[in-house]
């Protein structure tokens, strides 16, 4: 039993950030599923990038090409996304319905320059979610003032939603909030307030980039304490004011780049039941290599005295700045991905 496996028997489940079609169409998505028990992935600008720049896409290029379908970089991007979104869906539609709809999402963002006005935002979802027609795909929007209407929206019409670059206990308070008001406007149109799940994506590291030099013990980080903080409070109210049959939010501990030698202390600390652990492809490598190890989770009376004494440390004006670093990265990869896009396009 490898790593992956072990924490799957822990009751949480790895979700793997970043794919493209070949790891699709060379079966490793269903190798991972079925032999490391992986229970989701993500499409993300960076590693359909990579996979354009090389020739993993040249043949779709060519029938769009061939076809006259291909009248901008955009118009490109999105019959490239789709097609990547479909062909996973449909690989981890088993694992979907074996967990009734707990596991087996393929997350993709929204593109980024959607993502400044709720009305443009909640158009490029419905025009996302209706294109790839499946039912296990997960939608990720910034958990931004401007985006909560756009996740409560949604939610509202079904679609399953992923609230990332949460860093605060307030933040998720704000989303669960928006969710419970999304499943209520459902009742009301007459449906059953059971279509449409809700994801937490707590940032962790981005917190280990920024806040985690100000402390000295590794395992007793800012991101780490932050978490362990928000999953009591998850606890404490994750079954709250739920209409029948509604499933509840649940984690997502977002370890993405943190570089793997810390990863591991994160692993340790919050292997904790119903969360999601989303990992890079690197760390995803690396831990379906290592045997069972035990894991160690950090003592809950001293975490405790921690929190007490350093939650303060992240200020809302920090939060402000590490929300608009990401928005900013995020479009500056997008804008590289249609650059690269353009670029075989003319070629």
């Amino acid at each position: 039993m490898n790593l992956l496996q072990s924490l799957r028997h822990s009751g949480q489940s790895i979700w793997l950030d970043g794919f493209e079609r070949s790891w699709v169409s060379s079966g490793q998505l269903q190798q991972s599923i079925e032999e490391d028990g992986l229970r989701g992935i993500r499409s993300n600008f960076d590693a359909l990038n990579l996979a354009i720049q090389g020739h993993a896409y040249d043949r779709d290029f060519n029938t769009l090409a061939q076809q006259g379908m291909s009248r901008s970089a955009r118009s490109d991007y999105e019959y490239l996304l789709v097609r990547d979104l479909q062909l996973a869906a449909d690989r981890l539609k088993p694992v979907h319905a074996h967990t009734q709809g707990q596991d087996g999402y393929v997350q993709v963002d929204l593109p980024s320059d959607t993502l400044f006005e709720a009305e443009t935002a909640i158009t490029a979802a419905q025009r996302i979610w209706r294109s790839v027609g499946w039912s296990n795909l997960l939608l990720r929007i910034p958990a931004t003032r401007l985006m909560m209407p756009v996740i409560e929206q949604l939610l509202k019409e079904g679609m399953n939603v992923n609230a990332t670059l949460v860093f605060s206990l307030n933040v998720y308070n704000q989303v669960f909030d928006h969710y419970l008001r999304g499943l209520e406007k459902q009742i009301q149109l007459g449906k059953s307030g059971s279509n449409g799940v809700c994801f937490v994506s707590f940032a962790i590291d981005r917190l280990h980039m920024a806040i985690n030099p100000l402390i000295s013990h590794l395992e007793t980080s800012f991101g780490m304490m932050q978490s362990r903080l928000l999953y009591e409070h998850y606890q404490s109210q994750r079954q709250r004011s739920l209409s029948k049959g509604a499933k509840p939010l649940r984690l997502v501990w977002d370890c993405t780049d943190i570089p793997p030698k810390f990863t591991w202390h994160y692993i340790q600390a919050l292997t904790l039941p119903e969360t999601v652990m989303l990992l890079s492809p690197s760390n995803f490598e690396m831990y379906r290599k290592v045997s069972l190890l035990p894991i160690r989770k950090i003592d809950g009376e001293s975490d405790k005295q921690i929190i007490t004494s350093e939650t303060e440390i992240l200020s809302d004006e920090q939060t402000e700045q590490l929300v608009d670093k990401e928005m900013a990265r995020s479009l500056n990869a997008f804008q590289q991905l249609l650059n690269t896009i353009e670029h075989k396009r003319r070629h």
